[in-house]
C-alpha cells in the first residue's frame, strides 16, 4: 500500500507536466501563426464639398454632394499596421466653371451715388398737374452718366451740355409746354409738362445744373422712354454718345420707343465732345435720323476757331 502511493504521485505529476507542455506548445503555435484575429473594420467617410458654382438643393445630383466610404481590412500583423494608411485625403474644392467674357461694356461708376434724393422745385412739379397740349411742347434730355463728368476742354462734357440746354430753355416762347429728363442708368424727370414763363424757365435751368443720383451706367433708352411718356411734340437730347449697349441694340430700342419716321416726335441731338475714333458720333447721327431730325456738335470756342467758320458750319 505504501509502495503504491509514491507511484501514484509520480504518475499524476507526469500527467500534469504533459498537459502543461501541450498547452504551452499550443500557445506557441497560435502566436506564431501569420494571421491574427480580425480587428474591428475601420470605415472613413469623406464628404465632397458642393460645387460652389452650382449650389446643391434637394434632389441634387451626386456631383453636388458625394460620399465615399472606404473600408479598411485587418492588417497582416499588428506590427505592420499603421493608422496613417487609413487616412483619406480631402479633394481640393471645385474651381468652378470659367468666367465667360462680357459681351457688353461694364457700367460706368455713379458719380452721384452719395447724393440724397431731392424733389424738383414746385414750379416744375405743380399739383395738380396742368393740362397742356403736349404735341406743341418740348422735352430736354440730358445725359449725366459718368463719362459726362470727365475733363473736357478745361471743364467737363456735362458743363458744356448744361450750358447748351440752358440756352435752349431760356429761348422757349412764353407758354410753351416743356419738361426735363436726366438719365444715367435710370431716368429722373422734372415732372409733368409745364408752361414756359420766367419762373419755370429759371427753375428748369437750376434743375439742369443739379447733380442727381440716376445710378451708374448710360441707359439712353430709359431717357428716351421717360421723355416719350409725356407725349410731347419735340425732343432735344444732349449726350457724348458713350453707351453701355451696342449700336444695333440702341437703334432697335430707340425705334420702338420713338416710333417710325412720321410718327416719332421731332428730335434735335446735340453731341457733346464725342470721342474721336469711336462710333459715338455715328450713333448720335442715327438717333437724329430716326425722325428726320437734326444733329449738331457743341464745340468750344477754341475748337470753332481752329475749324474756321466754313468748316464749323459744315460739321453741324
Amino acid at each position: 500500500m505504501r509502495a503504491t502511493l509514491p507511484l501514484t504521485l509520480a504518475i499524476s505529476l507526469a500527467a500534469h507536466a504533459l498537459l502543461a507542455g501541450g498547452v504551452a506548445l499550443s500557445c506557441y503555435r497560435w502566436s506564431s501563426q501569420e494571421t491574427v484575429a480580425p480587428v474591428e473594420t475601420l470605415v472613413t467617410l469623406t464628404m465632397i464639398r458642393p460645387d460652389p458654382v452650382r449650389p446643391s438643393t434637394a434632389g441634387a445630383t451626386t456631383k453636388d454632394a458625394k460620399f465615399h466610404a472606404v473600408a479598411m481590412s485587418a492588417p497582416a500583423t499588428p506590427a505592420t499596421f499603421s493608422p496613417a494608411k487609413a487616412a483619406v485625403s480631402i479633394p481640393a474644392p471645385d474651381k468652378g466653371l470659367p468666367v465667360l467674357a462680357k459681351t457688353t461694356p461694364a457700367p460706368e461708376a455713379n458719380p452721384n451715388a452719395h447724393l440724397p434724393s431731392v424733389p424738383p422745385e414746385a414750379a416744375l412739379a405743380p399739383v395738380p398737374a396742368p393740362q397742356l397740349d403736349g404735341t406743341k411742347g418740348m422735352v430736354f434730355i440730358l445725359d449725366i452718366s459718368g463719362s459726362m463728368y470727365e475733363p473736357y476742354a478745361g471743364s467737363t462734357r456735362l458743363s458744356y451740355a448744361r450750358e447748351a440746354l440752358g440756352r435752349r430753355v431760356r429761348a422757349l416762347p412764353e407758354g410753351t409746354p416743356f419738361a426735363l429728363v436726366l438719365y444715367a442708368q435710370k431716368a429722373c424727370a422734372s415732372g409733368p409738362l409745364v408752361a414756359a414763363n420766367n419762373a419755370t424757365r429759371e427753375a428748369a435751368v437750376r434743375f439742369l445744373m443739379r447733380d442727381v443720383d440716376c445710378g451708374g451706367g448710360t441707359n439712353l433708352p430709359a431717357g428716351l422712354a421717360a421723355a416719350r411718356a409725356l407725349h410731347t411734340g419735340a425732343l432735344v437730347l444732349a449726350s457724348d454718345g458713350d453707351l453701355n449697349i451696342s449700336g444695333p441694340e440702341l437703334m432697335l430700342s430707340a425705334r420702338t420707343i420713338l416710333g417710325e419716321n412720321g410718327e416719332a416726335p421731332a428730335i434735335e441731338v446735340v453731341g457733346i465732345g464725342p470721342r474721336p475714333g469711336t462710333t459715338a458720333d455715328r450713333l448720335l447721327q442715327d438717333i437724329a435720323d430716326l425722325a428726320g431730325g437734326s444733329y449738331t456738335v457743341e464745340r468750344t470756342p477754341e475748337e470753332t476757331a481752329l475749324l474756321g467758320p466754313a468748316k464749323a458750319d459744315a460739321a453741324r
